[in-house]
């Protein structure tokens, strides 16, 4: 049988109903690893104290690299030259960032990491 979904099912999975994660250690978390789910991704990742992604490749995986905050990609699907990578920068304790992100690795701090679709 079908599982059937209410009308608000969609925005539900875009905010983080369909599971997180609180990570405070400096392994690899990614969210192809979600039990019974397919390609879901990380859709917003709050920060519970001040926190940097580890250096490097793995840090912060944006779904689309040049779209997406990444620990690689500065945004040029958005802006030419006005973006960054995440790469050593410090999220402060309380923000939280959207996107589409398929992975990352803390290199110090605490946050909640939201799946969505």
């Amino acid at each position: 049988m079908a599982r059937r979904h209410s009308e608000t099912a969609g925005m539900d999975f875009a905010f983080g109903q369909m599971g997180s994660i609180f990570v405070t250690g400096t392994t690899a978390v990614t969210s192809n690893g979600v039990t019974g789910m397919h390609n879901k991704i990380f859709m917003a990742i709050t920060f519970l104290e001040d926190t940097v992604f580890a250096s490097g490749s793995g840090g912060l995986v944006a779904e689309t690299e040049q779209l997406f905050p990444d620990d690689a990609g500065t945004g040029t699907d958005i802006d030419a030259d006005g973006g960054d990578d995440t790469d050593s920068e410090t999220f402060p304790k309380g923000v939280t960032i959207y996107g589409r992100w398929t992975g990352f690795t803390l290199a110090s701090g605490k946050v909640i990491a939201y799946i969505g679709e």
